[in-house]
């Protein structure tokens, strides 16, 4: 037999392994390895501890990552859309609670970028600058029923005239991230002239985060209850509210919120791979009606290893359809494509949520079948993972996603505008 024609040549050569397996080469540029690195390698102790993440966010915080959209000479990075959002599935491959602390903050700079000129948000930039996060004085609605909206926290600000400032006291439920917020933005009336305004504060005297959350995953999220008690806001920092949309403005302007979730579902399952492979080169023992000795060699836990593997890489092919979907709409703002482009991200959103909401805990729980019972183990936690990916999917539940593109299949149906739409 000729060399060329050999049935036994050697297998290839495996590629030399990344030091950091759940990061991105860009996420390594920016010098952002290490925190990540370390932030995965403590979010399972912390889980189990429930030692809330105020050091890790303070060092992404002081990295840059809340401004990573600004412009160079900004104080950011000035990455694109879809460049964000690899970082902040890095982030959410080490720890998914981390990433979705920054959801809200992030929008608001995605929001302030469009409107840079405008002085409320004009601050909102200045804050993410200074490499602090801002939080959300809006709560859910308190009203029953379909179609209601979210209230106002602080519903009226008092002006204290010997004092220069407004006042004004209130409640938020569900106030993701505002644990580890510097600053808070809402709309309320004003006392004065009975305005609707929106209004920019610093944390300080009066502001209280409660960590009541008792969701059973993304249980560090800082997702419990904010509270501000005669909070000062001074007069400059008190801002009309934006003019109306023009009237052929494409009026999805809240998709990002969405696809930031989903994308933090796409990182919990890369990190279900990884930990994954983790398990099955970490176990000792293998059945004895298996057919090897180590569970590493067994064919049908290499089987379904690579099972996880391919369906974790189309978790990650369709959220990428989706932010991709995202960017166009942004680079399409102002133009006469930007309705087509945002109406497309929003169903591209939809469908993205609908696939992976279905896929991700199924993926997670080959974890514990690739284990058995030394996956079991709660000091391990890998438990953590299906629970995290069933809360944030609960945010807007895939059903009326479905209902949504179903009926806008069969009749032409346009998704709602408000928020995860």
């Amino acid at each position: 037999m000729s060399e060329t024609t050999c049935a036994h040549e050697a297998a290839p050569t495996a590629p030399h392994a990344s030091a950091h397996p759940l990061i991105s080469p860009l996420s390594a540029r920016l010098g952002f390895a290490q925190a990540i690195t370390d932030i995965g390698r403590t979010a399972a102790e912390r889980e189990l501890a429930h030692r809330l993440p105020h050091e890790e966010i303070a060092q992404l915080k002081a990295l840059g990552f809340g401004a990573l959209r600004l412009p160079d000479d900004a104080g950011g990075q000035g990455l694109s859309l879809t460049e964000l959002f690899g970082v902040a599935r890095d982030v959410a491959a080490a720890d998914a609670n981390v990433a979705h602390a920054f959801r809200n903050h992030l929008f608001l700079v995605e929001s302030a970028l469009r409107r840079a000129d405008h002085p409320f948000h004009a601050r909102v930039l200045t804050l993410a600058r200074q490499h602090k996060t801002l939080g959300l004085s809006f709560t859910e609605t308190d009203v029953p029923g379909a179609g209601a909206r979210p209230s106002r926290v602080l519903t009226m600000l008092a002006w204290q005239d010997a004092r220069g400032c407004y006042t004004g006291s209130g409640k938020k439920v569900y106030a993701t991230g505002n644990l580890y917020s510097d600053a808070f933005v809402g709309t309320a009336v004003e006392s004065r002239h009975g305005r609707t305004v929106q209004y920019v504060f610093d944390r300080g005297p009066g502001v209280g985060s409660d960590d009541d959350w008792d969701g059973f995953g993304q249980r560090l999220t800082g997702s419990g209850t904010a509270r501000f008690e005669q909070v000062s806001i001074p007069a400059a920092q008190v801002f009309a509210v934006d003019p109306p949309p023009r009237d052929d403005a494409a009026p999805w302007g809240y998709t990002f919120h969405q696809v930031y979730l989903t994308n933090c579902i796409a990182g919990i399952v890369r990190r279900v791979l990884h930990d994954g492979v983790a398990v099955l080169q970490s176990r000792k023992r293998n059945f004895y009606h298996g057919d090897a000795d180590l569970p590493a060699d067994e064919p049908v836990l290499q089987a379904l290893l690579g099972r996880i593997r391919a369906y974790a890489a189309s978790v990650e092919a369709t959220i990428d359809r989706a932010i991709a979907a995202l960017q166009q709409a942004w680079d399409s703002h102002g133009t006469a494509g930007e309705y087509d482009a945002a109406l497309a991200a929003s169903f591209a959103a939809a469908e993205a949520k609908v696939v992976i909401d279905d896929l991700a805990p199924q993926i997670a729980s080959w974890l514990i079948d690739l284990g058995s019972g030394s996956a079991v183990s709660r000091q391990a936690g890998l438990d953590r993972h299906w629970r995290n990916i069933k809360v944030i999917a609960s945010h807007n539940p895939r059903l009326y996603k479905e209902r949504l593109l179903g009926q806008n299949a069969l009749h032409g149906r346009l998704p709602p505008t408000g928020a995860f739409f």
